[in-house]
């Protein structure tokens, strides 16, 4: 008796643990019947957190990674994955710059309904911030995840600090390194921390309202959808200065090496077509994985004789030209620079009202087509207003720190902006386009501060909704 009884505790024990951790999977008749149930329950399991234990600084020679491992503490478990689900991960530092960043992003994400698991890749924390930022998101936003890396902005030749080595080694380690592991097949998009979502990504790609196709590309090129060996990016102007072998600052046969596909792609108009992108970067975790062993190869190779801020972009190109991951090159996915093309500003153009609030919901303008992601890396201004990421409070999210101003309703109407105290005249489409940016930052920061607000600061009494903070020319 108590043998068989073994056997059925046993073989129970079995098929739970075999369950919570997808050895056996649910066959549900609708993925989004599952989805919903994810979405219902997420926030009872828990967060994943990665704890790592490496060496607290990366050093980078000539194609030489820095050894990583990592401690993670995890609530087990692997859903069955939603056809529709994109895995959005980004890469920060640990300061409290791109703390609230992160928070924005989140609820951004939260918001638009964006459908799969968010990961912040934050390089370089200490015991103490691991703790805090742990309890933090834990309590605020259980759903979505952080992973620990060490900070890898050192350059091993050069010893000088370049802060964005952390984006593809960060990139690289958690692939390597979550737990639970990032499965096959699984569509992941690369961000970064100042981007808020306006609409969600998606593994679909031909048919989507919010498109604007990339030129060269035609209509015809546009595939389902991401997937293995179908890797997408935003258009960014870097075009593709590597493929020229006489040019100063870029040897690929040298970067590359010997044989790589890399040298293979014929002209620059080639390798504006196909590799001139950057984020967000849409691709299956192989490709992404495969990528990122080249990306940390190259990156430093690129950095030695181009040690400027787009050094780890066009090593990503040229890692993705190794690899023979040619791009999808689409325009909507951002925008950015209200000066720029190729990005999605022709729907921002066609807006009756730039600034036009969002609805009950928190959507901005949900019938018309709207760029995937604002990136608000630029110094935005128009009217008396101004915004700036780097001049925005580090103490934001707090209980007594005041929301920003409400922007005019007139905004997207004025005629001129302020900069250096000096007011200067502005044409209708940058009137527009600065506005659009504006009001959707404003906006969205106030909504996720004043949501942080009110989870975070009840019983204090020194919590506060006034919106008096603005960022003037």
């Amino acid at each position: 008796m108590l043998l068989s009884w073994t056997v059925i505790l046993g073989w129970g024990a079995f098929l739970f643990y075999s369950y919570h951790y997808g050895v056996l999977a649910p066959k549900l008749p609708l993925m989004g019947e599952m989805n919903r149930f994810i979405n219902d329950t997420e926030a009872l399991v828990g967060h994943i957190t990665h704890l790592d234990l490496s060496p607290k600084h990366g050093m980078h020679g000539d194609g030489v990674a820095p050894p990583v491992s990592s401690s993670s503490v995890a609530v087990p478990g692997t859903p069955q994955r939603d056809i529709d689900s994109v895995h959005i991960v980004f890469s920060t530092d640990c300061t409290p710059y791109q703390d609230w960043q992160t928070l924005v992003m989140f609820h951004s994400a939260k918001v638009v309904g964006q459908i799969g698991p968010i990961t912040r890749i934050a390089s370089g924390c200490d015991d103490a911030k691991k703790a805090d930022l742990i309890a933090l998101y834990a309590k605020l936003w259980p759903q979505y995840h952080i992973h620990f890396t060490p900070d890898f902005k050192k350059d091993g030749k050069t010893k000088k600090k370049y802060d964005f080595y952390n984006k593809p080694y960060g990139m690289k380690h958690w692939l390597e390194n979550a737990d639970p592991p990032v499965q096959a097949g699984q569509v992941i998009a690369l961000l970064d921390p100042d981007m808020i979502l306006v609409r969600p990504i998606s593994t679909k790609m031909r048919g989507q309202p919010n498109n604007i196709v990339s030129r060269p590309v035609e209509e015809s090129e546009i595939f389902e959808r991401v997937e293995h060996g179908k890797p997408v990016g935003q258009t960014y102007g870097l075009g593709a200065p590597w493929v020229n072998d006489n040019h100063k600052k870029f040897n690929r046969g040298k970067i590359c090496g010997e044989g790589s596909p890399c040298l293979d792609v014929p002209n620059e108009k080639e390798g504006w077509k196909y590799f001139s992108v950057g984020p967000p970067y849409i691709l299956e975790r192989d490709d992404f994985l495969k990528l990122c062993e080249s990306w940390t190869l190259f990156v430093p190779r690129v950095y030695e004789n181009y040690p400027y801020l787009l050094a780890e972009m066009y090593a990503y190109s040229m890692a993705a030209a190794h690899e023979e991951l040619g791009h999808l090159r689409m325009d909507h996915f951002m925008v950015s620079n209200t000066f720029a093309g190729g990005e999605g500003w022709p729907w921002v153009d066609a807006l009756e009202d730039a600034c036009l609030p969002p609805d009950a919901n928190g959507h901005f303008q949900p019938d018309v087509p709207l760029p995937s992601v604002v990136h608000f890396c630029q110094n935005y201004r128009v009217g008396d207003l101004q915004f700036a990421k780097r001049k925005m409070s580090k103490t934001a999210f707090t209980c007594d720190h005041p929301l920003l101003v409400e922007p005019p309703t007139n905004l997207g109407k004025v005629t001129y902006r302020y900069k250096n105290g000096k007011r200067e005249d502005l044409d209708q489409k940058q009137v527009k386009r600065n506005a659009y940016v504006l009001c959707t930052v404003y906006r969205s920061i106030n909504a996720a501060m004043t949501d942080y607000k009110q989870r975070m600061c009840s019983g204090q009494s020194n919590t506060t909704y006034v919106k008096t903070l603005s960022y003037r020319g």
